[in-house]
């Protein structure tokens, strides 16, 4: 029988669970989303607090959801069957406890998750002074929890949440029904619902491109072009053929993803830690920086389409910013940054080369990749045109098998990192990133600087962003197997006769 690290310590090959009985339990124990997107446009997640419950009560709502809760097998096979006959798989549906909501299980501490990140909560590592990682990292700088969204979740006036449930579907009005069906469920045993946030895909239909649009983002870029991917059909052609391998490696192993569950309720039981945070984008302060950069590298022919893909890292359409425009034809991942590196094609304090620098064989490097999930939230007009100041941004969702190691580590020692990256090639100042850091430059005036090194001669423009990207409220959860959630009666140290 394979042990569950044989299965973890490299990419799995989902379609061998007709024959693999350790697979077959693995996946039919691991939750939905972890392996693959769910790929649905439409979102609620809903945020419950446990207080005021005991923990035979909170164990019976676990139970309860564990019967409507989405495996990995049913999702990949659903997924096939949609590429066969376009036949939607229905509504996804996943679960998500705190470390307050392990508590409140009364588990014995062998039980609960053992990450420190995450048994500390968002909300406190977000504040610390400084980020506990090889070396003291810059702080994450998260706002105060006053400071976050009003109204809903996030309000400081209520708990932090215990739980999360997440529901997705293909319509806002499945997405209501089955909420309306959960309602039930949560007054069962009570628990409180918090607030919720609505998930709201944006796509745009563009040339070579995904037949359904491509996922974009409210500054208006294609996301989620760069994706680790831990299965092995990803990599297989319709006919098993091996695909064609670029300069960038999207394979990784599933066990930087995937964990044992500490639960145990079964030999191959697995889960997965799960960042949730809730970032606002400020549209038209992103837009009129982009345009004043653009002004400031070319005063008599600004290119703000070249200007975004500086601060980015890619154009709109999803270009990588080493070439000097659009491409036709869909958004590529096939490139690295060996032949530009100290940032003349595309500055090293871009988005997506800060949170992922491509460095060839740097295996600790690629140890800090995270698999992201995220949706966009709040309306915008359907061509885009609107500039909103708030309402608008990112779900930020990614799952990791160590939240200070991936997701901590990418916000302090990267993104807030106005010295990342370390090469000895780039001895000035790198600045921080101006999408997602909670921080401000240094003060450096090569922070500033701006290179177009696709010009001849090379223009240079100056222009310190600022901040337009707000988290709003966030925490860190655990997506436990199924199995734990089914189990989860058994598992508290005095279960009632009925529960047991």
């Amino acid at each position: 029988m394979a042990k569950l690290d044989t299965i973890l310590n490299t990419t799995i090959t989902w379609k061998n669970w007709t024959s693999d009985a350790d697979l077959l339990s693995l996946l039919s124990d691991l939750q939905a989303n972890i392996l693959k997107g769910h790929g649905r446009d439409h979102t609620k997640n809903v945020f419950l607090s446990f207080a005021g419950m005991k923990s035979d009560a909170v164990a019976g709502l676990l139970r309860d959801l564990s019967f409507v809760t989405t495996s990995a097998l049913t999702q990949l096979r659903e997924a096939e069957a949609f590429k066969a006959t376009s036949l939607s798989g229905g509504t996804v549906l996943s679960v998500f406890l705190s470390a307050n909501g392990y508590r409140a299980l009364g588990l014995p501490d062998a039980k609960i998750p053992a990450d420190k990140a995450f048994r500390a909560g968002m909300r406190i590592r977000g504040r610390l002074p400084a980020v506990p990682l090889p070396f003291n990292g810059p702080p994450i700088n998260d706002p105060e929890k006053e400071h976050w969204e009003k109204g809903e979740a996030w309000d400081s006036a209520k708990d932090d949440p215990d739980a999360m449930v997440l529901i997705a579907d293909e319509q806002a009005s499945l997405v209501g029904n089955s909420y309306s069906a959960l309602q039930k469920v949560f007054a069962k045993h009570g628990a409180t619902v918090l607030g919720s946030d609505i998930g709201l895909a944006q796509r745009r239909k563009q040339a070579g491109g995904d037949v359904r649009g491509e996922g974009i983002e409210h500054f208006g870029y294609v996301d989620g072009i760069s994706q680790p991917l831990f299965l092995t059909e990803d990599f297989l052609d319709n006919s098993g053929v091996p695909k064609p391998r670029g300069k960038w490696n999207e394979e990784f192993k599933a066990s930087q993803f995937v964990v044992s569950d500490p639960g145990n309720p079964t030999t191959f039981s697995c889960g997965s830690y799960f960042v949730y945070r809730k970032l606002e984008q400020n549209v038209k302060l992103s837009k009129q920086r982009e345009r004043l950069l653009a002004q400031s590298v070319d005063p008599q022919n600004p290119d703000e389409d070249r200007a975004g893909a500086m601060v980015v890292g890619r154009f709109e359409d999803g270009t990588p910013a080493l070439q000097s425009g659009p491409v036709a034809g869909a958004p590529t991942n096939d490139f690295d940054y060996t032949l530009d590196p100290v940032g003349l094609k595309c500055p090293v304090r871009a988005h997506v080369r800060k949170t992922n620098p491509r460095t060839p064989g740097d295996k600790s490097e690629r140890s800090h990749i995270m698999a992201r999930r995220g949706i966009t939230y709040g309306p915008r007009k359907p061509d885009f045109s609107d500039e909103p100041e708030t309402g608008v941004g990112l779900i930020f969702m990614a799952y990791m098998a160590d939240v200070n190691q991936q997701f901590e580590f990418t916000q302090s020692a990267w993104a807030n990192n106005t010295s990342f990256p370390f090469q000895p090639a780039v001895p000035a100042k790198k600045g921080v990133d101006f999408i997602i850091s909670q921080v401000a430059n240094s003060g450096d005036p090569s922070e500033k600087e701006w290179i177009d090194g696709h010009s001849q001669p090379q223009k240079v423009g100056v222009m310190d962003f600022v901040q337009t990207v707000t988290l709003m409220g966030g925490e860190y959860f655990f997506a436990p197997s199924i199995s734990f959630l089914q189990s989860a009666p058994s598992l508290i140290a005095n279960p009632p006769a009925e529960l047991s």
